[in-house]
Formats: C-alpha cells, structure tokens, sequence
C-alpha cells in the first residue's frame, strides 16, 4: 500500500497506533474531512517514505507529534482545522524541520498551537512556498528573519494576537502571491518595502492598528487584484497612484481616518468590482468618472463628508447590486439615471441633504423606507414616508420652458451647421473616396513598412541559432533589430517543405485584413523566388507553452484567467467579427504568444481557413500540428450575412 485517500466522508474513531509499522511503504495519507478524533500515532515516523500528509478537517487532539520532523521526504503536511497543540510556549513545529530540503506546503490553521514565532524562523524553513497559521492563537511579534523565507508564495498569519510592526524585510519576500495578516494587534506604518512585492496579488492587513498612510509607491504592485486595509488608522489622502493600479478588483479602506478628495483616476480601474471607502474623513464632490466603473457590484461611501450631488454618471454603473451613501452632505435630487439599475438591490441614502422626487422605476418599486430617511426635503409614495410631491406651478414650467429652450436651440443650430458641412464634403470628395480600397480593415500600401532581404538578414545576424526563437511546421521564427532599434520577429518559410508556399500566401491573405489587439500584428513581408518572410511584431514575454510546462516559469490564476479571454476574445472577433468568418484550425499554447504586459496573442495562421460569404455550414477535417486543442473533425456553423 503507497497511498490511502478517504477524503470527504463520516469515518470516525481514531488511527491506528502502529499504523506507521503495518504500512511502511506509504507515500501519501489523505484523511481530511471526516469525523476522526484521538491523538495522531507516533508511529507514522516508520512511513519514511511519505511525501504528503492531509489529516485537516477532523476532531483530532493532543501533541503534533515530533516524529514528523523524521520523515525526510515529506513535502506537505496540512493538519488545519483540528484542536492540536506543541510542546512548548514557542512555535517548535519548525524546529521539528530543521534543515529539512523538502518540506513545501504546512497548514496549521485553526488549531490552538497557543505560541509564537520564532526569531529563527527564517533559518529553519527556507523551503517553504505555503504557510498558513491562521487562527492559531499566535502571539509576539513577526520575527525580522522572515524575509529569509524567500520561496514563500502564499503565507497567512491572520486572526492571532500578533503585535508590533511589521517587518520591513517582508519586502524581499519577492514570489509572494498572497499575505494576510488580518485581524491581529499590529502597529506602525506600512512599511513601503511591501510595494516591491511586485507578485503580490492579494494582501489583506485588514483588523490591527496600522497608523500613517498609505504607501505612495503601491502602484508598484503591478499584481495587486485584491486589497484590504479595513479597520486600520491610517490618515492622510489615499494616494492617487492608488488609481493607477488598472486591474484592481476590491478595494476596501473602510473605518480608518483617510481624508481629501476622490481623486478623478477613481475611473480608471474598469475591471474594479467592489470598492468600499466608508466610515472615513472624505470629503468634496464624488467624482463623474466613477460611473465608468461598469464592472463595479458594490460601492459604498457611507459616513463621510462627501458633498454636492449624487453624480448621474451612477447610471452607467450598470452591473451594481448595493450602492449606500449614507451619512454624508449629499444634497440635491436623486438621479433617475438609476431607475436603469437593474441589479440594484440595495440603495441607501438616508442622513444626507436630499430634495425633490424619489425616482419610481426600475429598482426604486422595491426600496422602503429606510433608504431614504432623515433628508431634507425628499418627497414621492406614501410607503416611503415622504410627503407627496406638489404639481409644478405653471410659472415654474414656463421657466423650466425657458432655460431648456436656452440650451437646446444653440446645440441644435450647431448640430444642423456641422451635417450640412459634412454632407458638402463627402459630395466634393465622392470621386476621390470612390477610387480607395472597399476593405475598411486595410491600410495604404504606402504606410506598410519596406524592408528587404539583407535588411533581415542583418537584423537577424544572418539568421543564427543565437536569435532562433522556436521552430514550426513550415519554417523558424528569428527574433532581429532593426537599424532604428525596433524589435521584430522574422519567421523564415522553408520552401523546400510541401505545403510551405500555401502557408506563406494563406497567412499574407489573412494577417493583411485582421485587426485585433489580441492577434499578431503583420509589420512586413519580404518575398522573392527563393526567400519568403513574415515580419512580425517582437512578442517579449515567449509562447504560452513555455509559461505553462517551463520550470523557470509561473502564471498565477489570475494571469491564466486573462490570457484565456484574450485568446477567446482574438477568436470571437475571427469568427464573428469580422466580413468573412475565419478559422484558425491549429490554436495551441506555442501559437500564443504573449507580450510585454503578458497579453495574450494568437499566431501562426499558416494553415488556417477563409469561409466564403454565404456558406451556413462547413465541415473540414482538422490538418493541425502536435498539441492542438480539439483534434478530430470539427464542425462549424454560420448564418449567412444576410440573416444577420
């Protein structure tokens, strides 16, 4: 027996005592999520060749037995979510790995270890890449030693009663992916050296007693996806390299003591889904850039200082679920742009200085009293107890006549200028439009770049294996310089090979028409009877292939999860996007190529498809090279344009 896996069902009672002894060839005990109780046996030491332990989830008690520290070859060990203890006040359990090489993974999480860390810890696991001690009961302080753990790429100490500061020499924790340190007794300011965490893409430090400000170099964490620094005391202005940070998806500063303005930036961050700014000091008007946060669920800015009007810009908000802005000095009316919130289920506005008609649509039909209480002079439906609202006096319709006649006639007067002036040009230049190329997609001949034969080979070093980058069905790609500095990749067609001159003239056809930020853009061509290249853009970052299966590199999830909307983005527009639908028919991570921001682009359309106009249904016999991603026959359907 090498492996025992029991995960997930109701056994109880306890282990075996000499379990280690009767099974000595184990490699893996697998154990977690059932109703297990007792001690765990000394004996599983005689198991030296087990490589992965998982008794989390249970009912077990007592001592973390020491005889852990013998298996030498134990990689991962999570006994989270038991009720173990150690030996002694400080944290032994990394004394029991002294030395050890290959220990990787400990989740000790929410077990009452009742210790703390010690100033050694940095000495004892330098191997680590996952520690989790949350919830342990943990107390002192976060020893300096431990930048030393410098694999980390996800640790969490939350929910203990650690003090003290926080260690500047957490900034060398260079492949952290995840930090939490929430819900602890931690003082002193954030020290910026966490903005060198250029990995970093979560980082909780929400709960302690963290004074000062917050970092200005934080945009330099170009990772950052989630951040959490709720229920801290950090005051000043939040930075507006904050709003830099384009990929953020939560953003929480609640309850702390932050003052100034929003900053306009707020806009930027499109993907943002949860921003929460309440329960500080801010003050001045809500910005209208922040109804270009489409992506934004839910956005509170309550028990602040914030003043002038609700923007109408929320309108465009059009994937919010709560919106509460309440206790502010917020003052004239509701927008009724937000009768178009559909998902809106939660609005409070109570405690501002609001007037005039609640709006009656939309999600307003299911509000109640409560979102709009203690204003100034709110009125609408009895249910929401505000007083009715009065008819508009017939002056104060005339003036309201008035003020939009005001507007409107300029605008319109200079609407009806702008079309004539329009229309007199396309009629002065009809026959000279007549003679451009029908294809919107296509540029001039004259703004392609020209570059010959001996300029590659000179850009190429003459096409050595030095600045070979990879190898395809059909010929090699060379990475080059021009003479201006420009970097440009140069894949060479072996003509000998069968198939290579179709390849060469389907790949002109098609990279000569498509658009798209997620497809390789075409620079030039270089052709002639014995020699036939593609210039393309210089992708930095490689294939995707190597990101995924080289050990020297690493996509996080969330890295992964971009590039798979990249590349169905790139064959959306490929099959739907564009006049005639294309088929790429060899789509596999080395035809992925990423750039500098590790943005996915598809590439290699050697052996790809053209669908004539007004074919519905086209069967073809897939003729893709090794690793494509759904070899066999395939079948694709399209109506034709007329339909559309």
């Amino acid at each position: 027996m090498q492996e025992i896996a029991l995960v997930q069902n109701h056994f109880s009672g306890t282990l075996p005592s000499d379990m280690g002894i009767f099974l000595p060839n184990l490699s893996g005990i697998y154990f977690g999520g059932n109703e297990l109780s007792g001690t765990i046996p000394a004996s599983i030491c005689n198991a030296s060749q087990l490589i992965k332990v998982d008794l989390s989830g249970n009912s077990f008690s007592g001592l973390i037995p020491k005889t852990l520290g013998n298996l030498r070859l134990l990689q991962v060990l999570s006994l989270r979510f038991n009720n173990l203890t150690i030996e002694s006040l400080e944290l032994s359990i990394f004394s029991y790995f002294l030395n050890h090489a290959y220990l990787k993974i400990l989740f000790l999480s929410m077990n009452p270890l009742n210790g703390v860390l010690p100033s050694s810890i940095g000495n004892h696991s330098i191997y680590l890449e996952q520690l989790d001690l949350t919830g342990c009961n943990i107390k002192g302080n976060i020893p300096i030693d431990i930048g030393n753990l410098s694999r980390l790429t996800y640790m969490s100490l939350g929910n203990n009663d650690i003090s003290g500061p926080i260690p500047t020499t957490i900034g060398r924790l260079s492949m952290l992916e995840r930090l939490g340190l929430f819900d602890n007794r931690l003082k002193g300011p954030i020290p910026s050296d966490i903005c060198y965490l250029g990995r970093l893409g979560d980082l909780d430090l929400a709960g302690n007693k963290l004074s000062g400000q917050i970092p200005e170099s934080i945009n330099n964490m170009t990772s950052l996806r989630f951040l959490n620094l709720a229920f801290n005391q950090l005051t000043s202005r939040i930075p507006s390299s904050l709003w830099r940070q384009r990929d953020l998806l939560m953003v929480d500063l609640s309850s702390n003591s932050l003052s100034g303005s929003l900053s306009l930036d707020i806009g930027n961050i499109k993907v943002l889904t949860i921003l929460n700014l309440s329960r500080n000091q801010l003050s001045g008007h809500i910005p209208e850039t922040i109804g270009g946060l489409i992506s934004l669920v839910n956005l509170s800015l309550a028990v602040n200082q914030l003043e002038g009007s609700i923007p109408i810009s929320f309108g465009g908000l059009i994937s919010l679920e709560l919106l509460d802005l309440f206790g502010n000095n917020l003052s004239g009316e509701i927008p009724k742009s937000l009768e178009v919130l559909r998902y809106l289920k939660y609005l409070n506005v109570s405690y501002n200085k609001l007037r005039g008609e609640i709006p009656t649509r939309g999600p307003f039909v299911n509000f109640s009293a409560e979102s709009f209480m203690s204003n100034d002079a709110l009125c609408g439906v009895i249910r929401l107890n505000v007083p009715p609202c009065k008819e508009a006096s017939l002056g104060s319709r005339k003036a309201m006549r008035v003020r939009i006649l005001k507007y409107v006639l300029p605008t319109l007067g200079l609407t009806i200028l702008v079309v004539s002036v329009v229309l007199v040009s396309r009629k002065l230049h009809g026959k000279k439009n007549a003679k451009l190329s029908n294809n919107k997609d296509s540029i001039p001949l004259s703004t392609w770049r020209r570059i010959s034969h001996q300029q590659l080979l000179q850009a190429a070093e003459g096409f050595s294996a030095n600045n070979l980058l990879g190898e395809g069905s059909f010929g090699s790609v060379y990475k080059g310089t021009l003479l201006d500095g420009t970097y440009i990749a140069i894949k060479v067609l072996n003509l000998e090979l069968e198939g290579a001159f179709k390849s060469f003239d389907i790949e002109c056809e098609i990279l000569r028409q498509v658009r798209h930020r997620n497809l390789v853009k075409i620079i030039s061509v270089c052709s002639n009877i014995d020699f036939k290249a593609l210039v393309l853009e210089y992708m930095s970052k490689g294939n995707l292939e190597m990101w995924l299966y080289s050990n020297t590199h690493c996509l996080n999830m969330l890295q992964r999860l971009n590039i798979m909307i990249d590349v169905a983005t790139a064959l959306e527009y490929l099959h739907l996007g564009y006049s005639t639908p294309i088929i790429h028919c060899d789509l596999k991570p080395s035809n992925v190529l990423l750039d500098e921001d590790m943005v996915g682009h598809v590439a290699d359309f050697g052996i790809a498809k053209l669908l004539s106009d007004g074919i519905s249904f086209t069967q073809t016999m897939t003729m893709a090279t090794i690793g494509y991603m759904a070899p066999g026959e395939v079948s694709y359907y399209f109506y034709h344009s007329s339909l559309a």
